[in-house]
């Protein structure tokens, strides 16, 4: 099979699951096709990816830049071959609002607070409320613009929220202590199965991201998770479900469905998976 894979022209970090995809896939008998989604150059009529079987999404990482765009461009995707995760997905994962959904339908996620249309007045009540937050764009990914505020700092705080309310949503939320120690939680699903864990831990704006190995999940941890991915509307086939401690026990923080690290250097059967995920997959469209 040709197997279209969704990157960036520049990738605005190293993505560890490129070559050992890459290498599996032709492992495999297949054939790995980049497709920087903000290459104008490519064009789904030209020959060079009309004959594409399945088309993966896993690095579109300044996706962000362009919302708009990314999700027409998905679609223009999945004309030539079966995007996956599909349009439909991107669409409900792209904006944190789906956390709000999330915990809506019953699911422990991180309280979250939505504020919309230069609402000044709604952030200086979430941070009111929460004392020390986090303050992201509802439209991001990786650390852009995510920043911690101690309650003392609740000036800065709503300036550097009103920034980015001039060209997106915000999300404001408690700091945890969870997310320092013991850190983050990862857990990936693959094809209706949990394949590993790690552990992350956090990073904010102009911060490296730190990975390491991670004990099993706990029971809790799978409960919560595995009810994350049935709330979710739409058909998936892969995610990642990043969990945090609090007193009252671990709740969700993401439920990445988009273009999820999946730390294949952690488990070769998670890689395995995902590769024989993709033939079948498409198998399907021949």
């Amino acid at each position: 099979m040709r197997v279209g894979l969704i990157t960036c022209k520049v990738l605005p970090e190293p993505d560890p699951d490129a070559a050992p995809l890459d290498a599996a896939l032709r492992e495999h008998g297949h054939e790995p096709v980049m497709l920087a989604w903000d290459d104008t150059a490519i064009r789904f009529e030209d020959a060079a990816y009309a004959d594409l079987d399945i088309i993966v999404i896993r690095s579109p990482w300044n996706y962000f830049t362009a919302p708009t765009d990314f999700l027409v461009w998905i679609l223009e995707a999945n004309e030539c071959a079966p995007v996956i995760n599909s349009p439909d997905v991107v669409k409900w994962n792209h904006h944190k609002n789906y956390l709000i959904e999330l915990e809506s339908a019953g699911v422990p996620t991180v309280p979250t607070r939505l504020v919309r249309m230069r609402d000044r007045d709604s952030i200086v009540a979430a941070i009111a409320e929460f004392g020390d937050v986090v303050i992201k764009p509802a439209i991001g990914a990786g650390s852009f613009n995510a920043r911690r505020f101690a309650k003392t700092e609740s000036a800065s705080a709503l300036s550097h929220a009103s920034a980015i309310l001039r060209d997106n949503h915000v999300l404001v939320q408690p700091h945890i202590a969870g997310f320092e120690n013991p850190g983050e939680r990862s857990l990936v699903w693959i094809d209706g199965e949990w394949t590993h864990a790690v552990r992350k831990r956090p990073r904010f704006e102009g911060q490296d991201e730190s990975v390491d190995a991670s004990e099993p999940p706990t029971q809790q941890e799978l409960e919560i998770a595995e009810a994350a991915i049935h709330a979710v509307p739409h058909k998936i086939h892969y995610a990642r479900a990043d969990m945090v401690e609090t007193n009252e026990g671990p709740v969700l923080s993401e439920l990445e469905l988009m273009e999820p690290s999946l730390f294949f250097d952690h488990s070769p059967a998670a890689l395995e998976r995902f590769v024989t995920m993709i033939e079948r997959l498409g198998e399907r469209n021949e």
